[in-house]
C-alpha cells in the first residue's frame, strides 16, 4: 500500500480550481462538511449528505447536507481556446523518474539540493539521523484570529509528503538512498564536480525505483504473467506512444490503494515485540511529526514488512470514510470513496461496465453486460446484491466501485479491470520513456549492460536494509510480500545483493 502512494506522487496531481491567492474555494459553509454555500462557486460539485445519514447526520437534524468538493483544473487546447469537452491536467511530470524526490521542475529540484553537500540532497538531522528538510510554517488547519503557525514539517519533491508519517517515511528513505550514492560515488570516482555526483545519484535512484516497480511491485498486483508481458522485450521503445497517464488509471484505477489502508498502524520493536507506539490512521493525518521519535522509523518500516495489507475489496476503513484529514479535536472528516466517486464523475469516466469489455472483449466475443448478474463471474454474489441496491442499472456503476470489488485474478491483487488499466499504463510508461533503465543499452545517453547488471541487483529490501536507521538487519528478500519461512525467509541484510559502484565505471 505504501509503496502505491509514493509512486502515485511521482506520477499524478490534478490540481483543482483556487482563488487567485491560492485558498480553495469553500462549497460547504464550513471547511470540510457543513450547509450548502449559496450561491455556489461555478467550479463547486459538493457531494450530497442526506438527512439522517448514520455517520454524519445521525441525529435527522439537517445540520449537515454537503461535504466540500471543487472541481479539477482542465487545460486548454492548442489554439489556446478553452475546448468543449474537458481535458484534465497532470502537474507532475508523468515518467516515472522520482519526481516525488527531486521534484517537477528546475526550481523544486534546485531548493532540495544541498549547495554546499557536493552533490547530496538537503536533510535536517535529529540526533545523527538524516531527515527530510524542514519546512517551517506549514499549518494545515486553519489559524485563529491573530494567531500564528508554529507547526514544523518536511519538504520534498512532492508537496502531499506530510499527509502522514508512513509516506514521510518512504520519503526519508529515498533522499537517504541519493546520499548513499553520492557518497560512494566520491569514493569510486573522486574530485568530479558536485553536478556530476547529483546528476549520476539521480539518474541511479531512478533507475531503482524503476527495477523495483517493474521486478517486484506489478507482479505482486497484477500477477507474474501480466508483468512478464509488460517487461517483454517484444515492446521495445517506441516514440509514437503516448505516456500521459490516463485519467482512468490516475482516478480510478490507481486508487484502488485506497481499499489497502489499514486503520490500525501497528509498530514493532527490534525485539519483534508489538510497540507502544502504535497509532490508528485517523489520528495521524497532517502529523510527520511522529517521524522525530527515536525508534519510529524502524518500528514503523518494521510493521511494514509484517502486516498485509487490506485485500482489495468492499471493505474499507472508517478512517478514509468518514474521517480523512479530520479537524483536530472533531470526530469526523471527510469521506475519501464519495470523493473518489465524484472525482471520477467530474472526469468523464466512462462507467465500470464499459471499461470492463473495452479491456476483457477479446475483439468482441465478450458481450457487454447489460443487466446485474452478468457481473457474476468476476465478483461475488454479495457484492452483486449490494450493488443492484444502489446503483438503477448496471451501466452506471462507477469505474472505481466496480473495479475495486471485482474478485482478484490468480497470484494478484487486483481483478481483471484494474489489472488491465495497471498493464497498459506501465506498459506505455515504459516503451515510450527513452531513457527508462532497460532502454537502448550502451547508447550515449543510457546504461552501459555493465550499469544495467548492477542495477539488475537493487531490491526494496536492500534500499531498506541501506536506508533504515541501523536496527533493521534481518529482512525477507520480497519486500511486497510477508516473511515466510519457507518461500521468504528473512536474511540478513549483509547477504543481499547490492550495487559495486566500482562497476559502473566510467560513467
Amino acid at each position: 500500500m505504501q509503496w502505491g502512494q509514493f509512486l502515485d506522487h511521482d506520477l499524478t496531481l490534478t490540481p483543482t480550481f483556487t482563488k487567485s491567492d491560492g485558498t480553495a474555494y469553500q462549497c460547504c459553509s464550513q471547511e470540510q462538511t457543513g450547509i450548502d454555500v449559496a450561491p455556489p462557486h461555478p467550479e463547486c460539485a459538493p457531494i450530497a449528505i442526506p438527512r439522517g445519514d448514520k455517520k454524519y447526520d445521525p441525529s435527522g437534524t439537517g445540520q449537515i447536507t454537503c461535504m466540500n468538493f471543487i472541481r479539477s483544473t482542465h487545460g486548454k487546447d492548442i489554439n489556446g481556446n478553452i475546448p468543449r469537452t474537458r481535458y484534465h491536467v497532470n502537474s507532475l511530470t508523468h515518467w516515472i523518474d522520482a519526481s516525488n524526490v527531486y521534484g517537477s521542475d528546475a526550481a523544486t529540484a534546485q531548493r532540495l539540493r544541498d549547495p554546499i553537500g557536493n552533490g547530496r540532497m538537503k536533510v535536517s538531522f535529529n540526533g545523527d539521523r538524516q531527515m527530510l528538510p524542514l519546512k517551517p510554517n506549514c499549518c494545515n488547519a486553519p489559524i485563529p484570529t491573530g494567531g500564528t503557525c508554529t507547526a514544523i514539517c518536511f519538504d520534498a519533491g512532492d508537496g502531499r509528503v506530510n499527509e502522514h508519517p508512513l509516506l514521510s517515511l518512504m520519503h526519508t528513505i529515498w533522499v537517504r538512498e541519493h546520499n548513499r550514492i553520492v557518497d560512494n560515488l566520491h569514493i569510486v570516482a573522486p574530485f568530479e564536480t558536485p553536478e556530476f555526483y547529483y546528476q549520476h545519484a539521480r539518474r541511479i535512484v531512478i533507475a531503482e525505483m524503476q527495477h523495483i516497480i517493474y521486478n517486484e511491485y506489478l507482479p505482486v498486483m497484477i500477477g507474474p504473467e501480466r508483468a512478464a508481458q509488460v517487461t517483454s522485450a517484444e515492446f521495445q521503445y517506441n516514440p509514437y506512444i503516448d505516456p500521459a497517464i490516463s485519467t482512468e488509471f490516475s482516478t480510478a484505477a490507481f486508487r484502488m490503494g485506497h481499499s489497502q489502508l489499514k486503520s490500525f498502524i501497528r509498530l514493532f520493536d527490534k525485539s519483534g515485540r508489538h510497540s507502544q507506539d502504535s497509532y490508528t490512521l485517523s489520528d495521524s493525518f497532517d502529523e510527520p511529526f511522529r517521524m522525530h521519535q527515536r525508534n519510529f522509523m524502524d518500528d514503523a518500516l518494521r510493521g511494514l514488512l509484517q502486516v498485509p495489507a487490506m485485500a482489495v475489496d468492499n471493505c474499507m476503513a472508517d478512517d478514509i470514510t468518514s474521517q480523512l484529514f479530520k479537524p483536530k479535536g472533531k470526530t469526523l472528516g471527510l469521506d475519501l470513496i464519495s470523493l473518489n466517486i465524484q472525482r471520477g464523475r467530474d472526469h468523464g469516466l466512462p462507467p465500470y461496465g464499459w471499461m470492463s469489455h473495452y479491456l476483457n472483449s477479446n475483439y468482441g466475443l465478450y458481450t457487454f453486460p447489460n443487466q446485474f448478474d452478468a457481473l457474476l463471474p468476476k465478483m461475488p454474489v454479495e457484492v452483486v446484491s449490494a450493488l443492484k441496491t444502489v446503483y438503477s442499472h448496471v451501466n452506471d456503476i462507477d469505474l472505481f466501485i466496480g473495479g475495486v470489488v471485482e474478485t482478484p485474478l490468480p497470484n494478484a491483487v487486483l481483478g481483471p479491470t484494474f489489472a488491465g488499466l495497471f498493464s497498459l499504463q506501465f506498459l506505455y510508461l515504459r516503451q515510450a520513456d527513452r531513457f527508462f533503465y532497460t532502454s537502448n543499452i550502451g547508447q550515449p545517453y543510457a546504461l552501459t549492460s555493465n550499469q544495467l547488471a548492477e542495477i539488475e541487483k537493487v531490491s526494496l529490501a536492500k534500499i531498506i536494509c541501506d536506508n533504515s536507521d541501523g536496527s533493521i538487519t534481518r529482512i525477507q528478500p520480497k519486500a511486497f510480500r510477508v516473511p515466510d519461512d519457507l518461500l521468504n525467509k528473512p536474511v540478513s541484510c549483509s547477504s543481499l545483493a547490492g550495487i559495486d559502484f566500482a562497476k559502473l565505471l566510467p560513467l
